[in-house]
């Protein structure tokens, strides 16, 4: 029989209309292409679907001017740049990772059985095989005939690019209300050095072939700049056996964009070989003494080229295109020395891996390369002498002027009982009265979160995301062990300028949002201390169970000034924020599931769901009806703060259960409206 269905978010609409005082705290502003990567080539077959499946992800949001408050007075929407990049499909690995998901010094994540093995012990749902699937041959792919390569991105695209001409599916973007595409030095053929361009052979120029994306972006008394990581373009030639090729110098290469010229960043060795197909990544960048000091990692030394079990893709069946021959890789240290012909026409050494450190760069925009240099002393061997195949890695995730002095973070190889080489957050300060020169900065471990306890390992790695010139750290620890449910990601935030014996956690003694087991990732602090990221927004079984939802939430330290709603020491999901007044039916067409960076005048980053029209309901989980039926877009947002002192909060309902009646009285209806007057949040 039929009845007549009453959802329980729907009355949310009653309350909105009764209360009167509802108005959200931000409003939610798309930032739109405005570029042609929904029209780039990607490969011939998959041409008219790329409009369809291109999605678009806010990295971060420019600086604002010393005195900006959006809290206190209106701020435009075109006043701050959001910085990131589109993408069409998964990336397989992250462009931003030193190493494959940070955790592995191995550098082993490489085929679909490694990324399956990676998810089950480190996220556990019951679902990593599709998971890894998708991570390999991209999303969509075709789960009757794999071998069809209809999957949209992967990691087997980049396998496959040697002779199947597979090209970029990430395009660094940036713009206040619109993006534009910024090209970085490896995007054109002067980029690259003659001796190697003639190895590698024509360069590739009829269509984008490089993935870019934007970590950083300002203006400093040296000019404004735009920094991050690029891949090199490819150049077609002949592989050693005279067929038909493509190969690239490097996988990863930081960049720095000052005012009109490209820059790019080199690795830090000293050998030929990490010189000339090293990686490095750019985070972050001050000025500092007259120049941008960008700051970052970069490869110091060859990898273990001897460790071809790890490093090599053990492709699974007849069906994956290409294999690659262990002892081909094993020898490509002796390839390079015979040429750099040799070298770049086989297709097992464009898989070399680098032991990679913290690192920084000083740009002033006169050269179009500049050398890394090491921030300390690295006190350890580049390989681990228990096992060998195992290097050193460490990175520098962002810095911050404290007291005029640089303090960077991120994260450092440790020993632990001579037994194992392993990630741990760090910090890099500068003493005072020195000069950024190489090894001069000081790097102490963040304590209190040592990765053994009682001889028990219990952290898989830990790391520093962020630093405000207040000397607030921001990180997270990566539980070794479940805790309900869930291998979780525990935020921190350290308190440098005090120096205690260990970060305080965001845990449930901080808020309810952060409860125990949640996995969360502090993306950003300002000046004001506002911390912005992404949050668990369900407690689900993650643990031979499914992935949780994710969202985007902000939690305040201190008071913000000019803000009468965001009270100290609370924490909130973005998408109760947006919720209710003028903007609440624009706001109801996105669901923010991460944030990635605040300014001092309050405005965040975002990327977000999108449903056009709206989504059904207010609820937090409610189902896309709008637009294209059941198709939600990733888009790129700013949350821009909205003056209204007067205004509440009002959190989104939570369930997705309706209310089944037939015939249902007025009081049924009107105990329904009572019961939701207990979805306010408490002050």
């Amino acid at each position: 029989m039929q009845h007549k269905t009453l959802k329980l978010s729907a009355l949310a609409v009653l309350v909105a209309s009764a209360t009167g005082a509802n108005a959200a705290v931000y409003r939610v502003v798309e930032v739109t292409d405005n570029t042609d990567v929904t029209t780039q080539r990607y490969y011939s077959n998959l041409e008219s679907q790329i409009n369809q499946k291109v999605e678009f992800y806010g990295q971060g949001i420019t600086a604002s001017a010393e005195g900006d408050n959006c809290f206190e007075g209106n701020c435009d929407e075109a006043n701050y740049s959001v910085f990131g990049e589109s993408r069409f499909g998964a990336d397989g690995i992250n462009y931003r990772d030193e190493v494959p998901f940070v955790l592995d010094n191995l550098q082993r994540i490489n085929d679909e059985d490694r990324l399956y093995t990676f998810c089950d012990r480190n996220l556990g749902p019951n679902t990593c095989r599709e998971w890894a699937r998708t991570q390999y041959y991209g999303k969509g792919y075709n789960t009757n005939d794999i071998s069809d390569r209809s999957g949209f991105g992967g990691l087997v695209r980049e396998q496959e690019a040697w002779s199947k001409n597979f090209f970029s599916n990430a395009t660094a973007l940036n713009g206040a209300s619109s993006f534009t595409e910024v090209e970085t030095f490896a995007d054109s053929d002067k980029g690259y050095d003659s001796a190697v361009k003639t190895a590698l052979g024509k360069f590739v120029d009829d269509r984008k072939t490089t993935n870019s994306v934007i970590n950083a972006q300002g203006t400093t008394g040296v000019g404004e700049y735009t920094l991050g990581v690029t891949s090199g373009a490819f150049f077609q030639g002949e592989d050693t056996s005279g067929s038909n090729r493509y190969a690239r110098q490097f996988n990863k290469r930081g960049f720095v964009n000052l005012d009109a010229n490209k820059v790019g960043l080199a690795p830090a060795g000293t050998d030929l070989l990490t010189k000339t197909a090293g990686q490095s990544l750019a985070w972050d960048a001050v000025e500092y003494d007259g120049q941008l000091l960008v700051v970052g990692s970069a490869s110091y030394e060859q990898s273990d080229f001897r460790d071809s079990d790890n490093k090599v893709p053990n492709n699974r069946s007849e069906r994956d295109d290409p294999t690659f021959n262990d002892s081909t890789f094993r020898n490509c240290e002796k390839t390079f020395n015979e040429g750099l012909d040799t070298f770049y026409g086989t297709k097992e050494c464009q898989l070399s891996v680098f032991a990679n450190d913290g690192v920084f760069w000083t740009v002033d925009g006169s050269s179009l390369s500049v050398d890394a240099q090491l921030l300390s002393k690295n006190d350890l061997a580049t390989f681990d002498p228990d096992n060998n195949d195992r290097s050193f890695q460490a990175g520098a995730r962002a810095v911050e002027l404290v007291n005029d002095q640089p303090v960077v973070v991120g994260f450092t190889t440790s020993r632990y009982d001579n037994d194992y080489y392993a990630m741990q957050a760090a910090i890099w300060e500068l003493p005072e009265g020195s000069s950024a020169t190489a090894e001069n900065f000081t790097r102490t471990l963040i304590p209190g979160i040592q990765l053994e306890r009682g001889g028990d390992r219990v952290f898989t790695y830990t790391l520093a995301t962020g630093v405000n010139s207040n000397n607030q750290v921001i990180g997270f620890t990566k539980n070794l062990n479940p805790d309900n449910r869930s291998y979780a990601e525990r935020m921190f935030v350290y308190d440098n300028a005090t120096k205690p014996s260990a970060p305080k956690f965001l845990d449930s003694s901080v808020s309810e949002l952060f409860f125990p087991g949640a996995n969360g990732y502090p993306a950003a602090i300002n000046n004001n201390n506002q911390i912005v990221g992404r949050l668990d927004a369900e407690s689900v079984n993650q643990v031979d169970g499914r992935f949780r939802r994710q969202r985007g939430f902000t939690y305040v330290m201190d008071a913000i000034p000019g803000s009468t709603k965001l009270t100290k020491g609370s924490a909130y999901l973005l998408d109760d924020l947006t919720n209710g007044g003028d903007f609440s039916k624009e706001a109801n067409q996105y669901r923010i599931f991460e944030a990635t960076g605040v300014n001092d005048a309050g405005v965040i980053s975002a990327t977000a769901f999108k449903c056009d029209g709206g989504y059904e309901d207010f609820t937090t989980d409610s189902f896309c009806q709008g637009g294209e039926p059941g198709v939600e877009r990733t888009v790129a947002v700013k949350l821009i703060p909205i003056t209204d002192a007067d205004a509440s909060i009002e959190m989104r309902p939570k369930s997705e259960a309706s209310i089944e009646r037939s015939g249902a009285s007025l009081g049924m209806l009107a105990m329904a409206f009572l019961g939701l007057l207990g979805f306010r949040r408490r002050k």
